[in-house]
């Protein structure tokens, strides 16, 4: 009997024992499930909130984004009106600048077109007077000394400007422009005035040393005092021993041009650092006082001889030609 119940009281501690054992599995299970569920759950939430973390920084970004969008494009826009305006400025400015040349260039050419019409009136006008100086000399002729008249019936004859002697056929153009001339009057030096005005002259005879030009037109003044021209010429000739024709002897008849009554001769000579048919261009010196309007004034100073080019045939002899100029014009004394 006692056998019996210890080994029942053995059965019922070990039963105890095993369902004690089990129910502390079963809670440290439990609890290591509740846990494990944390854990789980803190991850989750963890995860939860870094996610939220980075869609917030995500959305500030955006937003970050936008506003510069935003701020280019207004600063894009800004842009857009200033080179607008700054077009708008340079192209009105263009137009003012294109205006105004433009009308400088239609005021030059108006200018030009009166100038050039005022010219042709001039030559028109001067060829007249020379036309009435010649007419008005050979009007005179019977009151001139013998000189003149011996000149006026070379002029009647054909003969005042030489034979030709040279076969050469170039016609050049020579223009001298009075730039810087000193006029002293003969009966008082102490006056002193300017001579300004131009000569034309074209190639009467030419050789390959000597030439010869016929004065076509001219227009000088004296102080206030204008004067044309009626005959003239002018010959090459040489200031030294060497030969070369480097000086230009020019005479010509003056009418002053308000009196209208003939005065006096024009004696010029030229000196010039080249030959005188290879200048192109260049500045010579009027000599003084053997350069003179006669009676009236001495003149010295510097001007400027050009060649202009209009047809050239060139003597194949070569000939040479000489050249008379030797005439001691003068009216009421030298």
């Amino acid at each position: 009997m006692n056998t019996k119940l210890g080994l029942f009281a053995i059965l019922s501690i070990s039963l105890l024992i095993s369902i004690g054992v089990l129910t502390i599995n079963t809670a440290f299970a439990q609890d290591s499930q509740n846990s494990d569920g944390e854990e789980q759950e803190n991850k989750i939430k963890d995860k939860s909130q870094t996610n939220e973390e980075k869609r917030k920084e995500l959305e500030e970004k955006r937003r970050e984004i936008e506003k510069k969008r935003e701020e280019l494009e207004s600063d894009r826009e800004k842009l857009n009106e200033t080179l607008s305006e700054r077009t708008e400025k340079y192209e009105q400015k263009l137009t003012e600048i294109k205006e105004k040349y433009q009308k400088k260039i239609d005021d030059l050419s108006e200018k030009n077109s009166k100038s050039l019409k005022k010219s042709e009136e001039r030559i028109e006008k001067l060829e007249e007077k020379s036309e009435k100086i010649q007419e008005r000399l050979k009007a005179k002729s019977e009151k001139l000394d013998s000189r003149i008249q011996k000149i006026l019936e070379k002029i009647d004859d054909g003969d005042y400007m030489g034979k030709k002697i040279g076969s050469s056929k170039t016609i050049n153009t020579y223009e001298l422009v009075f730039d810087s001339i000193s006029a002293s009057a003969i009966s008082n030096q102490s006056e002193i005035s300017t001579m300004t005005g131009k000569m034309t002259f074209t190639t009467y005879d030419s050789s390959k040393s000597n030439l010869k030009l016929e004065l076509e037109s001219c227009s000088i003044s004296v102080g206030d005092i204008p004067y044309v021209c009626g005959y003239g010429k002018a010959r090459t000739a040489s200031s030294g021993d060497s030969g070369s024709k480097d000086s230009l002897v020019i005479i010509a008849f003056l009418e002053d041009d308000l009196a209208e009554e003939l005065h006096s001769t024009l004696k010029i000579f030229l000196d010039s650092d080249i030959p005188i048919d290879k200048i192109d261009q260049s500045e010579v010196s009027v000599l003084g006082p053997q350069s003179k309007i006669s009676h009236l004034w001495f003149l010295d100073g510097t001007a400027t001889l050009t060649k202009i080019v209009t047809d050239t045939t060139d003597d194949p002899a070569g000939n040479e030609i000489t050249i008379d100029l030797t005439e001691n014009v003068g009216i009421a004394g030298n």
